[in-house]
Formats: C-alpha cells, structure tokens, sequence
C-alpha cells in the first residue's frame, strides 16, 4: 500500500461518512474534522520505504501510487504541505459545528482538499493545474446554498479558474519547450506573462478578484472563508513549485520586482477599498485580498526567509478569517444582514461573537498581540530599508484595515433598545476559543515555527 493511496481513501472515507451524515450537521463536523485531522497527522508523521512489524505482520508503506499513467508521490518535500493543508481544514470543519455553513459544506470540503492535496503530489507537477480546476468545481458546490437569488460569484469563480487551469497548462508547455536554458528573451517572456495570468487568477489579483465580493454578498461567511483558505494555500503551493522548478525563473529579477509591486498595491488598495464598504463581509473580503498582497511582497523579496513568511501567513490566514467569519455568521444569525443597520448594537446581544469577528478581522490586519502580526514583523525587518515602497505599503493597508476594525466595532456596540441574549454553551466555547487562538499565536510566535516546515520541500528555493 502506499501513502498517497491511503490518504485517498481516507479521504473518500471520511467524505462519504460526513455526506451520510448531512442531516446532522454536528456529527458530520466531528467525523470531517476527525477524518481531516487523521489524514493529517498520517502525512507528517508516516515512515516512507522503511517496513515496520506490527500484529506478527510486516508491512511498508510506498511514497508513490502509480494512477492512469501519472504518479501521486508523497515525500519529504511536499509531506509538510499536505499535512498542514488537512490540518488547516480540520480546524475549520471544527468551527463548523457553530457555523454550520450547509449540508454538503463538509462532503464538497473533503473533496476539494483531497484535489488540492492532489496538486501537491502529482507528477509531473504540471497537472497540478487540473487538480486545481477540480478543487474550484468543489468550491462552487460549497458555496452553493439552496434558494440563493443570485450565483455570479460561484460563476465567476469557476470561469476564473478554467481561464488559470488552460494559462497554466499553456505555460507549462512552453516551459518544458525551453528547458532549464529559458531559450530566447522572447520565448521567455512568453512564458512568464503566461505564468503571471494564471498566477494573478490564483492568488486573487485585482481585476480577477470580483468573484470575492461578490460571493462576500450571497454565500455563507464561513464557508467562503474555507473556499478562499483552501484556493489561496493551493495557489501559493503551486507558484513556490514553478518557482523553484526552472532556474531562468528565479534569476528574472523583473518578475521578482513585479511580484512585490503588484503585492504592494494589493495590500493598500485591498486596506482601503475595505474602509470603504457598508458590510461587514465584504470588508474581510477586501481585508483577505490586502492580506494576500503581504504574502506576494514577502515571496518577491527573492530571499529563504521571505518564502518561508509567505508560507507562515497561511496559518495566520487561516486562524484570523475562520474566527472572524464564525463570529460574523453568529451575528449574522441574529439579523437579517450584516450591513450597517443590520449590525447597529448586535455587540451587545452578542459579545463574544462581536469579540471575535473583532480580534479575526485585526489578524487580518496584523494588528499586533494577533495571529497576523508575528509574521509580518519579521517581513518588515527582512525588508529593512532593501525596500522602503513594500513597507510602507504594508504599513499603511494594516493601519487602514485595523482602522476599519476599529469603526466596526462601534458599530456593534452602539446603543441599541434589547440586551444581551443567550447563547448556547458551545458558541460561548468556539468564539472564545477562537479569540484566544489568536492571541495566542500573535502572543507566543514560537508557535508558527512548525508551518515553516512546510517550505522545505522547495529544496531550491531553500538551499
């Protein structure tokens, strides 16, 4: 047996249970949050290639499963991103036992992990692009919410990536045309606006963001949050592939300075564009994309220390918009909408639910003593004075959203007629957990060492 079929079936495994059990929305949140965590811990810590003794049985399990002509491998360079990715998910199919973002929210969620964690492990590397375009059908199914008026969002978010998955597959051609030599300028910079195109699509580039806000209007917060956590962490795994897959890439100090620019102008156009919004889902979805911009300007540093940054600040993604979309979906259940109206006081009925929607959405920002912070302090140091522009970008777009954090927080807590309702004791438990998770991590930063690990397997990028 080897460990990519295991984690396939234990995929399928824990995706049918959790779709068996739809009509009870908590037991299918512990068995995808179990099933998740499993398949985790599986990928870290398995023995490759060394058979062990267990029951009078001798067994060993294989890195690679031969599958109609291609090969799922899983070794030492991408075991740390597969289990972080079936971690991450098995944190928030948690949080979905207060969210309940849907009945199909966890058998569509488990297999769009399965098709990312299939990106991470096919070979050749190139058809990760198709993984991927699967990975975004599944999003479309668990963004999909019985009587919804309208699913531009969903639309746009699968044309989006059917455009990526065919830039891709183009680019990939043309790559292995040239080589590792990068043949001509010309043919080179073929390549590379074509990578950028796909690459933009990934990781939500303005103008290929609409779908964001959009869907900010009409999905569930907290199952968008899943959507846009699994996509960005496939879309940063797989550009750190191409990059350290072809030398001519990593020496093209243009497209290096055009990743960090078109992260700067995300982080301060994404910081201010969600000052400017009259909901709350549509400022985190504008707060995500400026968050987005600080992993581009970290990975366009060209320097070890800023790849393993970019990969630290999915952790940090995710703990901040999980626990700020839980707390928006509580708060949400108590309104009709989560305008400016609509929330006016809700704060006060709900004050751990405010807490958290509070503290996530200042993680968003890197507010410091949150879960953002940490990382984005030791960018701001690595960059020093090499790159005043990008710190002050990144200075700025967290100052405005953390200034956004703080206006909605007057909103919630304004004076309203009504006091403080009840709230069951397992919301009372995930909203404060929530908060003290980031805290936590913006507290002990220690904690985000172990996600770095997750870079080493870009045994180029990391010499």
């Amino acid at each position: 047996m080897s460990a990519p079929a295991i984690i396939a079936l234990g995929t399928l495994a824990s995706a049918i249970l959790s779709g068996l059990l739809r009509g009870r929305l908590r037991s299918a949140a512990v068995a995808a949050a179990l099933g998740s965590a499993s398949i985790g811990v599986f990928a870290l810590a398995v023995h490759l290639e060394q058979p062990f003794v267990g029951l009078g049985l001798s067994l060993k399990i294989g890195s690679t499963w031969s599958l109609l002509g291609r090969s799922l491998i899983l070794d030492e360079g991408n075991r740390a991103a597969v289990g972080f990715l079936y971690l991450a998910a098995a944190f928030l199919f948690g949080g979905s036992w207060v969210a309940r973002p849907g009945r199909y929210f966890h058998l569509a969620g488990l297999a769009a992990v399965g098709a990312v964690a299939a990106s991470l492990m096919v070979r050749p590397f190139l058809f990760a692009a198709i993984f991927l375009e699967l990975a975004a059908m599944g999003a479309v199914l668990i963004l999909a919410r019985p009587g919804r008026s309208s699913r531009r969002g969903a639309l746009r978010l699968l044309a989006l990536y059917t455009m990526a998955m065919l830039t891709a597959l183009l680019a990939g051609w043309r790559v292995e045309i040239l080589g590792a030599a990068g043949g001509t300028v010309e043919e080179a910079l073929q390549a590379t606006v074509l990578l950028g195109v796909g690459f933009s699509i990934l990781m939500v580039v303005p103008p290929f963001h609409h779908w964001l806000p959009a869907e900010a209007d009409a999905a569930h917060p907290y199952a968008l949050a899943f959507v846009a956590i699994l996509l960005q962490s496939a879309g940063l795994f797989f550009l750190l592939r191409f990059l350290d897959g072809y030398q001519w890439l990593r020496d093209n100090f243009a497209l290096y300075e055009g990743v960090r620019s078109i992260g700067a102008f995300m982080v301060v156009a994404g910081g201010f564009m969600a000052a400017a919004q009259a909901t709350f889902s549509r400022t985190v979805a504008y707060a995500l994309i400026a968050d987005l911009g600080v992993a581009l300007i970290s990975i366009g540093g060209r320097t070890p220390q800023g790849y393993q940054l970019a990969v630290g600040l999915l952790t940090a993604h995710a703990i901040g918009l999980a626990v700020c979309t839980l707390g928006l979906t509580v708060l949400r259940s108590r309104t009709d909408g989560d305008h400016v109206a609509a929330l006016r006081g809700t704060g006060r009925k709900a004050p751990l639910a405010a807490a958290a929607a509070f503290a996530g959405l200042l993680s968003l920002a890197g507010f410091p003593l949150t879960a953002g912070f940490p990382v984005r302090w030791s960018l701001l140091q690595s960059l020093e004075t090499a790159d005043l522009t990008s710190s002050l970008a990144i200075l700025v777009g967290a100052s405005v959203v953390a200034a956004s954090a703080l206006r909605w927080l007057g909103i919630l807590l304004a004076e309203e007629a009504g006091g403080e309702t009840v709230q069951p004791i397992d919301e009372r438990i995930f909203l404060a957990g929530g908060v003290f998770f980031c805290v936590l991590f913006g507290t002990f930063p220690q904690l985000f060492a172990g996600i770095f690990e997750a870079a080493r397997g870009f045994t180029n990028l990391l010499p």
